[in-house]
């Protein structure tokens, strides 16, 4: 089974060719299945050609997804306006999931040889949008994690979850300005936590927190090559922490997201992990899911 993933990539190779030989894409386990969708708009991925990148992590700033979709016809283009919802749908076969969900910032069309090319950039939270605050003042032996709770509710977003893993207190005041999202972070890092947005929620937690999802990433559900380890240190105040953990490739799953938790079985590396950041790529014969996972 060591060639498994592989096998599936090229067989879905094959599928793009026939399509566009024969005018249609063969059914079965192996056909990608990709949706764009707005109020007004369905955009299906059989139908267009379509390519997205849709990153996402644990940190506070707004992931911003790039859609490409070529040769849309001028009224499907004039419904792409700002701040418009969209949507991304991807899978394989019956097996699809929303894999983005935000707003549309920008839709820009040019020409691209003979076709017409429409990149959208779309953010998963208007309100994440980086924005500079004006000089707030805290007394002398506040806490960070009040600090941090009063920064997040700035950002007028439900806060799912809240739960520092340490705090720290200040016996001087503190003064707070500059960019909101770089403050969110700075204080995080103090309590040893991040901070994320999840489907328009906030969530403040341990980077190992997260949503047992029941999925196990190997070679038969699509993992392509060896997990690679990683390390880094974080400092903030008088806190370091180190982080360890593996990067990994697999067949685009709608299901891996920020703080999902994953079972993993490979040759050399076993066991549960939480997703801390990724990114879902289609485009061409590329269609994966790229991730950094910690144990």
């Amino acid at each position: 089974m060591s060639k498994v993933s592989q096998m599936v990539i090229a067989m879905q190779s094959l599928a793009d060719t026939i399509e566009r030989s024969e005018g249609k894409k063969p059914e079965g386990l192996f056909g990608r299945v990709v949706l764009i969708t707005t109020k007004d708009l369905t955009i299906d991925g059989s139908k267009l050609d379509v390519e997205f990148t849709v990153p996402f992590d644990d940190d506070s700033e707004a992931n911003e997804a790039e859609i490409i979709i070529y040769n849309l016809s001028e009224k499907s283009r004039k419904l792409l306006k700002y701040n418009t919802q969209i949507t991304i749908t991807a899978g394989y076969g019956s097996d699809t999931g929303i894999v983005f969900s935000g707003y549309i910032s920008k839709a820009v069309t040019k020409r691209d040889g003979n076709d017409l090319k429409t990149t959208i950039s779309a953010i998963d939270s208007m309100e994440l949008k980086e924005r500079k605050i004006d000089s707030i003042a805290y007394n002398a032996g506040v806490t960070a994690s009040y600090i941090l709770k009063d920064l997040i509710s700035r950002a007028a977003l439900p806060l799912a979850v809240f739960k520092p893993r340490r705090d720290y207190t200040y016996k001087d005041s503190v003064t707070v300005s500059g960019e909101l999202m770089n403050n969110i972070k700075k204080y995080a890092e103090v309590c040893g936590i991040s901070v994320y947005i999840l489907k328009g929620k906030a969530y403040a937690r341990h980077i190992k927190d997260g949503d047992n999802i029941e999925f196990t990433v190997s070679v038969d559900t699509g993992m392509i090559g060896s997990p690679e380890e990683f390390e880094e240190e974080i400092t903030a105040e008088d806190f370091k922490d180190i982080v360890k953990g593996y990067k990994m490739k697999m067949l685009l799953q709608h299901r891996v997201t920020t703080a999902a938790i994953i079972d993993l079985k490979s040759r050399d590396v076993n066991g549960k992990f939480r997703v801390r950041s990724g990114q879902h790529v289609c485009g061409g014969s590329d269609f994966f899911t790229e991730m950094e996972v910690i144990s």
